[in-house]
């Protein structure tokens, strides 16, 4: 079962430049450092058949089956030498197994000969930085996320990372992206090593940190209604459903590989990251907004609507751009709570930011903060955009001010509160959701541990209140 987003879009005005330099990172260290493993292998492999080594293993490993394995007599008469010979070679069980008692029977030559070889052969990535659950180590721990078994393997991985990254670092940022992702790579090596305790069969990939990045796109999006594509088997199809809903689904097939599929694949290391992805960035999104998110998907137009985009795009097609502008304002004057004409109101008068016109479409945007189907991320990359756009930002009333800080403070967009808070002070607004909404802004500073904001902004408030009283 195979089931993911397909109405990514990413800004590349914002390019996820983490998602991209993790992308890289895999594929170099999969072609100059894993490339060559052949090679250290060969040497490993070399130096074992012409060491005594074969000649004094065989017996011993037949003890070791009978001792540790008996389950492998059926597979061991099957498949003869090739399957005694690639397990006295590749399992570091059996290393563990035999190093105490060539100790205590002091075969000093043997244990010399076998532990070269070991050192040899544990030079292979998979060895050196793969995660062994019965030995684990800060290097596997971190290095078996950049590290995999074949190149199916990496595409596969880097394909995830990428579907979902784009959005995901889009929403929170570079800096927490790669942060999360490490994070929700160790939780899943935990769970492995929890379930896997005492294996001595390393771990490799990226899935359990990719898992991760679907789990906080799943958190990011919550109760969004997005599209998916999905495989079952031979059927394939899309469908739209909340982004939440997923989440049960992938641990449901998470699950059921574990019991009925692949052995080979790390499956708990999956449901790990998926768990650990969605917990962190829930934290995360309760102390700080994400950035932005991916456009929602544009629905059928109503045709009054439509009809007016149409004709905006008939003179934006002929080169008469006072007509679209002029056509965009009676359209938005018609339909102001409809976003797509307010977007291009204001992407026409944007060409001259100090004019009246692009205050008025500005102004007009702002007006819909109240209206719960614009978005809020809409709203603050457009308030964002404006101040950098003007230097006299006619279009900040205080209506329109306190309309965004309300939405601001329903969204736990704090940074942006604190803005909108700062601006209305400042221009003496006597309000009573002021001090509201300032109060709001200190309870997150303390939660925070940031006392002297919650301070300062604590004073501004009392002083709007003392004002408003007198």
């Amino acid at each position: 079962m195979l089931i993911i987003p397909i109405e990514n879009k990413p800004d590349w005005r914002r390019p996820p430049l983490m998602c991209f330099a993790l992308i890289l990172a895999n594929l170099l260290v999969f072609m100059f450092y894993q490339g060559g493993d052949e090679a250290r292998w060969l040497e490993a492999e070399d130096y074992y058949f012409a060491s005594d080594l074969p000649d004094l293993e065989e017996q011993r490993f037949l003890m070791y089956v009978d001792e540790m394995h008996p389950e492998w007599r059926l597979q061991m008469d099957a498949e003869g030498e090739e399957f005694v010979y690639r397990e006295l070679l590749w399992n570091p069980e059996f290393h563990h197994w035999l190093l105490p008692k060539l100790e205590l029977e002091g075969q000093t030559l043997w244990l010399q000969q076998r532990e070269h070889f070991a050192g040899l052969r544990d030079r292979i990535s998979s060895m050196a930085l793969g995660l062994t659950p019965a030995e684990p180590s800060i290097g596997g721990m971190f290095g078996h996320m950049f590290l995999h078994g074949s190149w199916d393997h990496l595409i596969g991985n880097m394909i995830f990372l990428l579907l979902f990254g784009l959005s995901v670092e889009l929403a929170l940022g570079g800096l927490w992206f790669i942060t999360l992702y490490l994070l929700g790579g160790l939780a899943a090596a935990g769970l492995h090593m929890l379930v896997e305790a005492g294996s001595y069969v390393p771990m490799v990939g990226a899935s359990g940190a990719v898992s991760a990045i679907m789990g906080m796109f799943v958190a990011i999006y919550g109760v969004r209604r997005l599209r998916f594509f999905y495989t079952v088997g031979f059927m394939f199809g899309e469908f739209s459903a909340p982004a939440l809903m997923v989440l049960p689904l992938w641990l449901g097939k998470e699950i059921f590989g574990y019991l009925y599929g692949d052995a080979g694949i790390a499956y708990w290391a999956h449901t790990g990251g998926l768990l650990a992805g969605f917990a962190l960035a829930l934290m995360l999104i309760y102390w700080r907004p994400p950035v932005r998110v991916m456009p929602e998907e544009e629905e059928e137009l109503p045709s009054p609507q439509k009809s007016a985009l149409t004709r905006i795009d008939r003179f934006q097609e002929e080169g008469k751009l006072l007509e679209a502008a002029d056509a965009a304002a009676a359209a938005v004057r018609q339909y102001p709570d409809f976003l797509p004409l307010l977007l291009r109101y204001i992407e026409l008068t944007a060409v001259s930011p100090d004019s009246e016109a692009y205050h008025r479409a500005n102004l007009a945007l702002f007006s819909q903060a109240a209206n719960s189907r614009i978005d809020t991320y809409v709203l603050a990359d457009g308030y964002r955009s404006y101040l950098q756009a003007t230097q006299q930002p006619h279009a900040l009333s205080s209506k329109a001010c306190l309309l965004m800080a309300r939405r601001a403070a329903e969204a736990k967009n704090w940074p942006w509160l604190e803005e909108l808070l700062q601006r209305l002070i400042s221009q003496g607004v006597q309000h009573p959701l002021i001090p509201k909404l300032g109060l709001a802004l200190v309870n997150y500073y303390r939660r925070m541990g940031e006392e002297g904001s919650a301070r300062k902004m604590k004073e501004l408030t009392q002083a709007v209140e003392i004002q408003g009283q007198s």
